[in-house]
């Protein structure tokens, strides 16, 4: 990515009650393409139930578009795939790189970070 087009990464929206991120941004997070991503995704259905990945409804779509800075045109011309934080994990352990390998690391410290918090 240069310079001049290089949007936020973690762009992070709600939808069904839950912390959720479009398929751009996770491609963009990976630093992959976004055709790399959905090739390993589709590759690999069998890992991403609707809990972790899912295309949003017309309304959801909206309802994120809402959500994102009025400056950033989100999603191009087409409703994206959305992954929920399970799927941005599982995503991490598909995709073969460094970045993927720190991204899985992050989540996983922040995961155990909530739980000791949630336990003491």
């Amino acid at each position: 990515m240069n310079g001049q087009n290089q949007q936020p990464l973690n762009q992070v929206y709600w939808l069904r009650g839950q912390k959720v991120m479009i398929d751009e941004d996770v491609a963009a997070l990976f630093q992959i393409s976004l055709k790399v991503l959905r090739q390993r995704v589709s590759k690999n259905k069998q890992r991403f139930p609707p809990d972790f990945l899912f295309l949003p409804t017309l309304e959801e779509w909206q309802v994120l578009q809402q959500q994102a800075d009025p400056l950033l045109k989100i999603g191009k011309n087409e409703i994206p795939l959305v992954f929920t934080e399970a799927g941005l994990l599982m995503a991490s352990g598909i995709i073969k790189s460094a970045v993927a390998i720190k991204v899985s690391i992050n989540i996983i410290n922040e995961f155990f970070k909530i739980v000791k918090s949630s336990n003491q």
